[in-house]
This record gives C-alpha cells, structure tokens and sequence, in this order.
C-alpha cells in the first residue's frame, strides 16, 4: 500500500519523536486515564511501536486537525492494543482489538484497521481488553473539548 511505504519514508525523515512527553488525564466511564497526547504528524505515526507494555489505565489519544475517516496498523506493537475511533464530539463511534503481528513481517502485509466512519477527529488506544474490562462501549462520551486548542 502506498500509505505504508509514505509513512516508512516519514518516519525515516521525521525527527525522534517524545514518548511520554506531553500526559494528560481524562476520565472515561468513572476511570481515570493517563494518555500520552499524539498531535503532530511525528507522534501519530510513531505511536506505541516499539514499547514491551503500558502501565495500567494508560493509553494514547491521537488527535487530529480535521474530521475524516482514520486507518490503523500495527507496526512493531510488541501487544494487542485496543482502538477507539472517537468523533468531534466526544463519542466513542468504534472499538476495535488491534492483534499484534509477527515482529518480521512485510509492511505491506500488515493488517489494517480503518474506521468505518467519515468523521473521526481523536483514536484512543490502550492494552488490550482494557475497554470491555472497564465497560466502556460505543455510544460512551468522553470530554475531548480541551484538545481542540491543539489546533
């Protein structure tokens, strides 16, 4: 896929990108969750590749400049990671687990992930299994309105 071979020829370009730079808290369902903030084009393609875990309640919440369909892929994730498609207004519109791949494998065999909606403008992720053991589903709303200053 064209995508692929783009993102490998950015991420290659792009300067060393922070993790664990820019943390938050947001609360979903009752829960308190730590979320790394992925804003720019560097932190989204970067993602949580590369890590062995994440601690409890952690996760990253990539936030977008627009509202359109997203698409996923698990590059170099070391774990099954949850994926939340989430709208402007805060509405979780997908959930989706995320398995991990073979640590070789082609890029473009890579499994990937696309929402189903046209407007998505934030993706959560987290471990594996951690929205259904914390009863969050589609339909559940989150407080999203401060990341809008990012853009």
């Amino acid at each position: 896929m064209i995508f692929r071979r783009v993102y490998l020829f950015l991420f290659l370009l792009l300067p060393n990108c922070k993790k664990n730079g820019n943390v938050k808290t947001i609360e979903i369902n009752g829960n308190k969750v730590k979320v790394e903030i992925a804003d720019t084009p560097g932190e989204r393609l970067l993602g949580l590749q590369g890590r062995d875990t994440l601690p409890p309640n952690y996760g990253m919440l990539f936030v977008f400049p627009d509202e359109k369909r997203r698409e996923f892929w698990m590059f170099r994730c070391k774990f099954d990671i949850d994926l939340a498609y989430i709208d402007a207004s805060g509405i979780i519109r997908e959930i989706i687990t995320m398995k991990k791949e073979p640590p070789i494998r082609p890029i473009d065999s890579l499994k990937s992930y696309p929402s189903h909606s046209s407007r998505i403008k934030f993706a959560l992720e987290t471990m594996g299994g951690w929205f259904l053991a914390n009863g969050v589903r589609v339909g559940t709303q989150i407080d999203l309105r401060r990341f809008y200053a990012l853009y």
